[in-house]
């Protein structure tokens, strides 16, 4: 297993609310979008990030879905307290995981965040978006074209930290060798399309240079968002 990530801040933002861990030794591989004003994305993300990594770390015998479940419990009870504070309020984050133990993935996820696998037969996403475009899509109360262009594109049903209580979707998976994992925030599919990261990613053979195009074709057409992402192969 090998794997490659970028974060960076876009050609817009300030500052770079994105999180990311990549830990190939232990198989763990995370990606989180930080909301909330001045400086409380960036801190939501990278604590949420830091709570679940710390957690895989010391709990590496059990089920994955468990301990990232429990994990994201922690993580939302701990964002959610401390975004009382003035300076932090509203703070929250989306937070997608992913736990590789051999030809199995396991993905626990909040968020719009995505996570996708990607092999010869094309791209296939693992994740639901939990934002207010994607469920008026699924619900078909509005067309693919009008979810690109909707002012209210950003607005999240669900995330970490902002309310006491936090669903999450767990998504199991195998993979075999060929086969790679990409985890990335918004600021990445947003701007470069699924057909364009299947094949980049397929026909690229260094992980460096995939990760660092993506990111860079995501930057020349905007860069509106901060743009991070992760990519895991199976050797």
């Amino acid at each position: 297993m090998r794997a490659e990530y970028l974060s960076h801040v876009g050609a817009v933002r300030e500052n770079n609310e994105d999180a990311v861990y990549c830990d190939v030794k232990n198989g763990v591989f995370i990606v989180a979008d930080g909301i909330g004003g001045k400086e409380a994305g960036e801190v939501a993300s990278a604590t949420a990030v830091r709570i679940v990594a710390e957690k895989s770390w010391s709990d590496k015998e059990s089920d994955p879905a468990v301990t990232l479940r429990e994990a994201f419990y922690e993580a939302n009870d701990f964002l959610y307290h401390k975004g009382k504070k003035p300076n932090l309020e509203g703070m929250g984050t989306t937070l997608t995981a992913a736990a590789i133990r051999g030809d199995h993935i396991t993905i626990v996820h909040v968020g719009d965040s995505r996570a996708y696998l990607i092999n010869d037969n094309g791209i296939r996403k693992l994740t639901q978006d939990h934002s207010l475009v994607a469920q008026l899509l699924r619900e078909g109360q509005i067309t693919e074209e009008e979810a690109r262009n909707h002012p209210h594109r950003n607005i999240l049903l669900r995330s970490i930290g902002q309310e006491p209580l936090v669903e999450l979707d767990t998504v199991e998976t195998d993979w075999q060798k060929g086969d790679y994992l990409l985890l990335c925030t918004d600021g990445l599919y947003n701007m470069v399309d699924e057909k364009e990261m299947q094949v980049t990613t397929m026909r690229v053979a260094e992980l460096r240079t995939v990760v660092e195009f993506l990111a860079e074709a995501a930057f020349k057409r905007g860069g509106f968002d901060n743009i991070s992402l992760v990519v895991v192969a199976h050797d």
